[in-house]
């Protein structure tokens, strides 16, 4: 009986703690020049409603796969759609002939980070505490991820 109320204790207490946050990092490639996008700007760039650059080189989006925790931050907080929705979204863009093929996905923060520090056209997003000095984590709404009022952060 013991053993039951301490279990009972402990879960009560860890269902008060808040869930772990985990906040979101657009990143592009260190030679490009943008440092800070607005979220409506951020918004027309991830749906390639905005496909180039300031300086006219073409924006090379890469996404997470589904399912990454990462990527339902972004749908939830960006796309406002659900997975399905999205590729819903792309094949639409698709059949009027306004993308040519699906953004590329890859497996992992990692992943991302390797390919958009190898991209000099490249965007993504990734989990900020993988973010280090081979790219640039661009500000959003003038903040960076954990400020507060950031808008990229949700549950792990």
């Amino acid at each position: 009986m013991e053993r039951a109320m301490f279990f009972f204790m402990c879960m009560l207490i860890l269902a008060g703690l808040p869930a772990e946050a985990l906040d979101i990092a657009v990143i592009v490639n260190k030679q490009n020049p943008v440092s800070k996008l607005t979220s409506m700007e951020l918004s027309k760039i991830l749906k390639l409603e905005k496909q180039y650059w300031e300086g006219g080189m073409k924006v090379y989006l890469v996404l997470q796969e589904s399912g990454s925790s990462e990527k339902q931050i972004v749908l939830k907080r960006v796309y406002r759609m659900d997975d399905e929705g999205l590729k819903k979204y792309w094949l639409g863009k698709m059949f009027r002939g306004e993308i040519s093929s699906f953004p590329k996905t890859l497996g992992s923060s990692e992943a991302v980070k390797r390919f958009i520090s190898q991209v000099p056209n490249a965007i993504g997003f990734i989990d900020n505490s993988t973010a280090d000095a081979s790219v640039k984590v661009l500000l959003v709404d003038g903040r960076t991820p954990g400020d507060q009022g950031y808008s990229l952060t949700g549950d792990k």
